[in-house]
């Protein structure tokens, strides 16, 4: 009879674990297959993973009340029925952080409860204890759905297929920088030039090359518009996750014949490993690297978001999230895998040299978190990612004010891309190599700063803003440069490297040459709205009239031409660099200051970051 108790104990905890643990945390790695191509995990890790949290696990907790059962079996009941309330309590956890704007302590009176129900069910009726052992299935199914799950498949098993090269005479150095959330809109004035006060740095490239200004996007999906960008083609493919598999004919394919490639960012997979350099500093993938993150992940699951707000975010690449340093007050930022850093290795790695290097980075700026001023400072603030009110998505349900204070944000981070544009252009020319490289900046996606409106999610209301991102492309030995209003999409990046380079593609592709005069795409052109499942494809018109309307917005809200306007925000901005004897009549020392968080001006180094 003890040995049956033990048995059931063991089913009861390895189920509830299944339930509570394992279940929401595979989940989001299943809706997020990148998390497994960024870290390049084999499918061993990824058994290992599940093995430790499904199996393991469990068995450890079960292991050390078996210890217990020979000296204290009424402690080890205890210790077990508290074991359970807890992981009944967690699964409550992930159900209570659903609720938009649920106040801490009254999520945590909710599962509070929830577990004295359970206790007092657990050991006062029999119904409550056969409910648990017959979740025990559990142990087995959570797994077995997660390892059959195709994207999850998809991700972890190499490709083996052989990549199409072709040979080719004019080998120039290629660099080529995709920023991340990054609206065309942000960058103009309101005569549709690059804000050359603003945005110094890339108004002097977009003097040597060729602009074009009619550039949109094909997804708002990172996942998704990178590849299509690299691959020429529209991004149709049910379930595609970023590799070779479903994008076998790309940029890094076609180039790795005669070229040496330097690839920073998530898209590794799509470059052959014969022929691609990796970040250096990002170390290989390992169990225990990967458990780390996967249990910060968990601790973002399960805990409120007041708490949260203190743990590293889960943004971007996926890789070293439980490295990352949470920076808080006079900790802030020296993490050596922030992205300004990456942004700095990634300018070391361009070397002169031969000809036949491409350099390829996929920067998480000027995404969420925002956290950088144009000069590189970093400050303090929240973090308002997955941030829902009302059940609603960010922007949905939410007043001006709050949307321009992080549009505010957004454009001040913009300033810093611009800062780091003018280090990679400084750093071509350092090593005498700017005038023979082919430069290509983009972005994968824009973003909307509309009340009322999603920030990703398109509506004709925000097309412009989302699906219009800026497209430099500057050829060797280009001095001047071309505003082109061709109707471009970032499909179109492939073909028309492949044209400057004098290239015939061996395969076909959806985008078609930038300069090839005979485009016939006219003004129609495609989006593409999906997730893993589900595609949708949206026909884009013409939207400069809707970016115009977006443009004067924001020029009325920040002005142009003029760093003050990005900090005179509010009623109050024309106080901003205002002398207060003007204010007050000349009695300066009457004047008196408050401010809620002076401590923060305590111990302030300038020279710091």
């Amino acid at each position: 009879m003890l040995a049956v108790t033990h048995w059931r104990r063991a089913f009861d905890v390895g189920g509830l674990t299944a339930l509570a643990l394992a279940y929401p945390l595979l989940e989001v790695l299943s809706r997020s297959p990148e998390f497994f191509v960024a870290r390049n995990t084999t499918v061993v890790q990824v058994f290992s993973l599940v093995s430790v949290i499904c199996f393991l696990l469990p068995t450890f907790w079960f292991a050390v009340q078996l210890v217990w059962a020979g000296t204290r079996p009424r402690a080890t009941t205890v210790a077990h029925t508290g074991l359970l309330t807890l992981l009944v309590m967690a699964m409550g956890m992930t159900w209570v952080n659903r609720v938009d704007y649920l106040q801490i302590w009254v999520g945590a009176a909710v599962v509070l409860v929830l577990g004295l129900l359970f206790v007092v069910g657990y050991r006062r009726t029999s119904a409550v204890p056969l409910f648990v052992t017959a979740l025990s299935p559990a142990i087995l199914v959570v797994p077995l759905w997660f390892s059959l799950n195709d994207a999850v498949r998809d991700a972890v098993i190499p490709t083996t297929e052989q990549v199409q090269t072709v040979e080719f005479d004019e080998v120039p150095p290629i660099v080529f920088v995709v920023f991340d959330e990054l609206p065309l809109i942000s960058l103009l004035d309101e005569n549709l030039a690059i804000d050359t006060v603003r945005y110094p740095s890339l108004a002097a490239l977009a003097k040597h090359s060729y602009w074009f200004r009619n550039t949109t996007t094909v997804s708002s999906e990172t996942m998704w518009a990178v590849p299509a960008m690299v691959a020429g083609q529209y991004p149709f493919e049910q379930g595609a996750v970023p590799t070779r598999r479903y994008y076998p004919n790309n940029l890094f394919t076609v180039l790795s014949g005669q070229y040496e490639m330097t690839v920073f960012g998530r898209f590794l997979q799509l470059c052959p490993p014969s022929s691609c350099v990796h970040d250096q500093a990002m170390p290989e993938e390992s169990l225990g690297r990967l458990l780390a993150d996967a249990s910060l992940i968990s601790a973002h699951i399960l805990l409120p978001e007041p708490v949260t707000r203190h743990l590293p975010t889960i943004t971007g690449d996926w890789v070293g999230l439980a490295r990352a340093r949470a920076w808080r007050g006079r900790e802030i930022g020296e993490a050596a895998e922030g992205r300004a850093a990456e942004f700095e290795r990634f300018l070391e790695a361009i070397e002169p040299g031969a000809d036949g290097r491409l350099y390829f980075l996929h920067s998480l700026l000027p995404h969420m978190p925002f956290e950088y001023v144009p000069s590189g400072h970093r400050y303090l603030a929240a973090d308002y990612q997955g941030r829902q009110v009302e059940g609603k998505r960010l922007f949905e349900a939410t007043d001006r004010a709050f949307v321009d204070v992080l549009y505010q944000r957004h454009l001040l981070q913009v300033g810093f891309v611009d800062r780091l544009v003018g280090r990679l252009v400084e750093r071509l020319r350092s090593q005498g190599m700017y005038d023979d490289t082919l430069v290509v900046v983009t972005s994968d996606h824009g973003a909307s700063y509309q009340p009322g409106l999603p920030r990703r999610m398109l509506t004709e209301q925000n097309a412009a803003d989302i699906a219009l991102v800026p497209l430099l492309i500057k050829l060797p030995g280009q001095q001047i440069g071309v505003v082109s209003e061709s109707n471009a999409q970032t499909i179109d990046i492939l073909p028309t490297l492949a044209d400057a380079l004098s290239i015939e593609l061996p395969f076909g592709i959806d985008g078609q040459s930038l300069f090839d005069r005979e485009n016939q795409r006219g003004e129609v052109k495609w989006f593409v709205q999906r997730n893993l499942e589900n595609v949708a494809v949206e026909t884009l018109g013409d939207i400069r009239s809707l970016s115009q309307a977006s443009l004067e917005r924001k020029v009325s809200t920040f002005g142009t031409r003029s760093r003050r306007g990005l900090y005179a925000l509010g009623r109050s901005g024309e106080l901003l660099g205002m002398d207060v004897s003007a204010v007050v009549g000349g009695r300066r020392n009457e004047v008196q200051i408050t401010s809620s968080n002076v401590r923060f001006f305590d111990d302030v180094v300038r020279a710091g970051p």
